[in-house]
C-alpha cells in the first residue's frame, strides 16, 4: 500500500485464467451488475470473458470492502468508471488483472512482455523516449516501461487516446527513483514523471516487474509530497 501524506493508494493483482468460463457457468456472475454481465458476455474468446469477469469481481469485492456500493459506479463521457469518494482503475494483460484504488487520482497499466518489433513506437513515442529506449541494455523491457507509463497517465486523466501522443512524454528518474511499500511481490524498476506541453506535471509513476514477465505502472497525483509509511 502506498501512502501519500494522508492519501491511500492500494494495488491488487489477481489471476484470471483459473476462473470458470462465465459463458458456460453464468452463475459465477451472480453478484455483478447487469452492465458488467453484458460486457463479459460480449467477448468472443474465453480468455477475454475470464479477464472481464475477474475485473468485475475485483471491482465488486474491493469497493464493498471500502464501504462503497458497486451499483453507484458512474461512467464518464470518456468511458472512465468512478464512484464518489474513491478513485479506482483497472487494467489487464495475459493472465493477470490489476486494480488500483485510491482516495486521490490514480491510473494503472499492466502489460505482458513479449519480443516484438518496437519500430512502430516511433509513431507514438517522443524523441527523448526513443533515445532512452534505444540506449537501454534491455530495449524490449524499456519499450514496455514507456508504454505502460503512458497508459497509466492517460487512464488517470481519463483522456485515453483523445490526448495526442506528441503532447506528453515520460521522463525517467534514473538518479532519484525510489522504491515504495506496496502489496506487490515484484521487482521495483524505477519511477518517472510526465512532461505535458513542455511542463512537468504533478504526477509520479512507479513501475515494477511482476512475475518476471509483466510490467506494471501505477500513476498517482502529487510528486513532491509523496512519502512512505
Amino acid at each position: 500500500m502506498i501512502r501519500k501524506g494522508s492519501s491511500m493508494i492500494e494495488c491488487i493483482i489477481e489471476n484470471s485464467i483459473n476462473l470458470d468460463d462465465p459463458f458456460y457457468v453464468p452463475e459465477i456472475m451472480t453478484p455483478l451488475s447487469d452492465r458488467r454481465k453484458e460486457k463479459i458476455l460480449r467477448y468472443k474468446q474465453p480468455e477475454d470473458r475470464k479477464r472481464s469477469l475477474r475485473a468485475g469481481i475485483m471491482i465488486h469485492e474491493n469497493l464493498l470492502r471500502h464501504g462503497k456500493n458497486p451499483e453507484d459506479i458512474t461512467i464518464s463521457k470518456n468511458g472512465r468508471p468512478s464512484i464518489e469518494g474513491l478513485d479506482f482503475n483497472i487494467s489487464h494483460s495475459g493472465k493477470y488483472v490489476i486494480m488500483a484504488i485510491s482516495d486521490t487520482e490514480v491510473g494503472c497499466d499492466i502489460e505482458h512482455i513479449r519480443d516484438r518489433n518496437v519500430t512502430p513506437a516511433k509513431k507514438c513515442f517522443s524523441e527523448n523516449e526513443l533515445s532512452w529506449m534505444n540506449e537501454s541494455d534491455a530495449p524490449t523491457l524499456s519499450f514496455y516501461r514507456i508504454w505502460t507509463a503512458r497508459e497509466s497517465y492517460i487512464k488517470l486523466t481519463g483522456e485515453g487516446i483523445l490526448l495526442e501522443f506528441d503532447r506528453y512524454e515520460i521522463s525517467f528518474d534514473e538518479e532519484k527513483c525510489r522504491d515504495i511499500p506496496i502489496n506487490l511481490t515484484a521487482k521495483f524498476l524505477g519511477s518517472a514523471h510526465i512532461i505535458r506541453d513542455k511542463k512537468t506535471q504533478e504526477y509520479i509513476i512507479y513501475q515494477w516487474l511482476y512475475d518476471e514477465e509483466y510490467v506494471v505502472s501505477v500513476c498517482i497525483a502529487g510528486v513532491e509530497s509523496a512519502e512512505t509509511r
